[in-house]
């Protein structure tokens, strides 16, 4: 938990994908500690919405993600209003399921844009207001997808797997600089976008383990802030095994057939736990 400290002036923190529940929760858990909280989303419904669970006001800022002018205008309003800010999270994800083939060009662009080239872009204009203090925290959730590459999900993979690299690079070039950066590997969360994933044909292999809460994805969030922990992994064991099979990528094809049988038997007791009934197979 990261504690505000009375007569301070308030920190400042950035949250994309502002109106989705872990962004929710991250917000939540940062009101309390004391901070000033800025959201940005394409939905200003959607982010206004967690207004009546905080204490402060946040800013808000409609933005789409994969609009190169509106991520500008977006970093030149903070460069000016605020120039002392001090944690940038990227939170914004999306992934649209289905074969490579069947991805169109909007499909195939979206996905790069919200997962891999706006957190690049925002943080390329927000590290330069924190060098110049010599202090801040750059959080991204990145996703288990960014180390094990699943069928049907190959430009999400991508993205992911692209962002992974980012930040490790990055990691590196502000080791002495007073700049914590981290990634949050998360596997399967229960949000809205993995119950459209349940419903459109996402892969089977999300519901492998158990399905995490925002709640413990914020406090992950919290301990990047806290401590720069490069990569932290929810829950810790999926890093464990994720790993793995990063290194031996060809495991998920030859163990494919059974973990998909676990899988889908895991997602439907999901659904039932939601009220859902999937229609039983022949």
């Amino acid at each position: 938990m990261i504690n505000s400290i009375e007569g301070q002036p308030k920190k400042t923190a950035f949250i994309t994908g502002g109106g989705g529940a872990i962004a929710e929760e991250i917000a939540i858990q940062l009101d309390k500690a004391g901070y000033q909280l800025l959201l940005s989303d394409i939905n200003l419904e959607k982010m206004s919405a967690i207004q009546s669970k905080l204490k402060g006001k946040p800013e808000y800022f409609v933005c789409d993600q994969t609009n190169p002018k509106e991520i500008q205008t977006l970093l030149s309003t903070i460069q000016e209003k605020y120039p002392n800010i001090d944690v940038l999270i990227n939170n914004a994800g999306y992934t649209k399921e289905g074969p490579f083939i069947s991805q169109s060009k909007t499909d195939i662009e979206r996905q790069m844009w919200i997962n891999l080239m706006s957190p690049i872009h925002l943080i390329h204009g927000i590290l330069p207001l924190m060098l110049k203090r010599g202090k801040g925290s750059i959080v991204s959730i990145v996703s288990i997808g960014g180390i094990i590459a699943l069928a049907d999900s190959s430009i999400y993979s991508a993205g992911k797997f692209g962002l992974r690299g980012f930040l490790t690079a990055l990691y590196e070039e502000l080791r002495h600089t007073g700049i914590k950066v981290s990634g949050i590997y998360p596997a399967a969360v229960d949000t809205p976008m993995l119950l459209h994933e349940a419903l459109n044909g996402g892969t089977a292999l999300n519901w492998l383990n158990k399905v995490q809460s925002p709640k413990k994805v914020a406090n992950a969030v919290l301990l990047g802030i806290k401590k720069g922990t490069l990569e932290i992994y929810v829950p810790y064991s999926d890093g464990l095994v994720s790993r793995l099979v990063a290194v031996f990528p060809w495991l998920i094809g030859k163990l494919s057939p059974l973990l998909k049988i676990i899988g889908e038997r895991s997602k439907e007791k999901w659904l039932r736990g939601k009220g859902i009934q999937i229609p039983k197979r022949n």
